[in-house]
């Protein structure tokens, strides 16, 4: 039995969670340094590319949903096998 000792994921929700987790912490990023923007130019900007991240967040949230729906199906097809 072969040990998977890294901590990539094994299958797609962990690779969409995964995903997730670091939208959040990149749109967390952006929004941070925008508090700290000394021009409005810089601050728009910074807030711009948090909005990118949260649109992605909400894309990767909805696959997520849709996966889980595709597992319930598949499970109630296979009887749970």
């Amino acid at each position: 039995m072969k040990i998977n000792k890294t901590a990539e994921p094994n299958n797609m929700m962990e690779i969409l969670v995964e995903a997730i987790k670091r939208e959040q912490e990149s749109y967390d990023y952006y929004y941070r340094a925008s508090l700290q923007a000394a021009k409005p130019a810089t601050r728009k900007m910074l807030l711009t590319l948090a909005e990118w991240e949260k649109g992605h967040i909400d894309e990767l949230t909805n696959h997520v949903m849709e996966l889980k729906a595709q597992m319930e199906i598949d499970r109630a097809i296979t009887g749970g096998l």
